[in-house]
């Protein structure tokens, strides 16, 4: 079994010492799925069936909050197409996303709210589709040929869900280590984190090597996290994702989130 240490320079050996995965975080996270409507969770057209397997979800990705939706096809097939909201990012199976108006034959043509996407479902039948920024549910269409188009209704993914000045602009999430409750406060309309803060029943021991004012914990860049085996081989430094280490005989747990990585515990440094 390879163990890890893992370090983040330049002054503070932050993370010294045998790393496994932290299991004892409790969360208390805010809803990351988007409510759908369930008559809309399934169409048929002819002998195929399209399902919404999994979704819509907000989901973590480059440019900050994606909203990923799954369908599956239930016969076998080379193409399928579908109609989501301008902004796609992400087709799975090297699929294709047209232009806004441009559609795919005659399916989704004139139609410059929206982008069809052809792709090709894995041996399951299913498919995914991921737009840029959090998103709102809305009736689309799915379709198995587009000269001319065979489709039905069915959910999918439409406008940027941008809050009024009405909603609630941020969200917050309280995660638990050993006693040592961090609440971070997030932007709702992005995911991005607002702050993290050491929560005032948490016990005075409870710290952070990067500790601010009002018991504020400061992030630090993924990019300045080192991942090394326990003889000191470099497995690289850390680029982006989402995840929690535990270190120091579990007495620190980091948490990276959108880019950042966020430490604290007790004691803390070990």
């Amino acid at each position: 079994m390879a163990f890890f240490s893992v370090a983040i320079p330049p002054a503070v050996a932050l993370l010294a010492g045998t790393v496994v995965v932290a299991a004892g975080p409790r969360e208390t996270r805010s809803t990351s799925a988007v409510a759908q409507a369930p008559r809309l969770s399934s169409c048929r057209v002819g002998d195929y069936e399209f399902t919404v397997s999994r979704g819509p979800t907000f989901v973590p990705c480059e440019g900050g909050q994606c909203t990923e939706i799954e369908y599956q096809v239930s016969l076998s097939t080379d193409l399928v197409y579908a109609l989501e909201g301008k902004g796609v990012v992400e087709v799975s199976n090297g699929g294709t996303a047209f232009a806004p108006c441009e559609g795919v034959g005659a399916f989704g043509r004139g139609s410059c709210h929206e982008q069809a996407v052809r792709v090709t479902p894995d041996r399951s039948g299913k498919f995914k589709i991921t737009l840029a920024g959090p998103r709102l549910p809305s009736p689309t269409s799915v379709a198995i040929s587009v000269d001319p188009p065979q489709a039905c209704e069915i959910l999918g993914l439409g406008l940027e869900n941008s809050p009024s000045p009405d909603q609630t602009t941020q969200t917050t999430e309280t995660v638990d280590f050993k006693g040592c409750v961090v609440e971070f406060t997030r932007d709702a309309s992005t995911g991005e984190v607002v702050s993290a803060q050491l929560t005032r029943d948490s016990p005075d021991n409870c710290t952070s090597p990067f500790l601010g004012p009002g018991r504020t914990i400061v992030p630090q860049p993924v990019t300045d996290l080192e991942v090394k085996l326990q003889d000191g081989t470099s497995l690289g430094k850390g680029k982006f994702g989402e995840g929690y280490i535990s270190t120091g005989s579990n007495s620190c747990t980091t948490r990276v989130i959108g880019g950042k990585v966020y430490t604290w515990g007790s004691p803390c440094p070990p």
